[in-house]
């Protein structure tokens, strides 16, 4: 569990959204991760592999607080494989009343990885999680091209 205030605000504001919103509320929050790409970093290289741009962006997210430890584990004819460990959001699905990968949160997460990938490799890609491991933290995710 994050003691961190930052997390916890963000995980406050994140289940009023989807409590408010219902299922709009995962299209408005994409868009939100996807618009932030370029304000938390904007300058990326391009050009890079989907393995070149796991480890640059992972740096990156880490330093963002509460996704926990982002990685591309693989690249599976082109469908990157995603894992987030030890993400706090994963906490919140009970107040938010939504599953993991499908709280408001997540699809930030989702756009936010969607347009950043982008932005490095220049493939355009749908990010959604495939399942969750609560033993281990784990959320396995794919970066699927459109």
């Amino acid at each position: 569990m994050s003691s961190d205030p930052k997390d916890i605000i963000i995980g406050e504001i994140q289940n009023i959204v989807s409590k408010m919103m219902g299922n709009s509320a995962g299209a408005l929050m994409r868009r939100a991760g996807m618009n932030a790409s370029y304000k938390i970093w904007p300058e990326l290289p391009t050009g890079k592999t989907i393995m070149e741009a796991g480890e640059l962006m992972q740096e990156g997210v880490k330093g963002l607080g509460g996704f926990g430890d982002f990685s591309i584990v693989g690249d599976e004819d082109g469908i990157a494989k995603i894992e987030f460990k030890g993400c706090y959001f994963a906490s919140l699905t009970e107040g938010s009343g939504k599953s993991c990968g499908q709280q408001p949160i997540c699809f930030f997460g989702f756009g936010l990885v969607e347009e950043t990938f982008k932005r490095i490799t220049g493939i355009q890609t749908k990010v959604e999680l495939i399942n969750r491991d609560d033993n281990t933290t784990t959320c396995f995710e794919t970066a699927t091209p459109r």
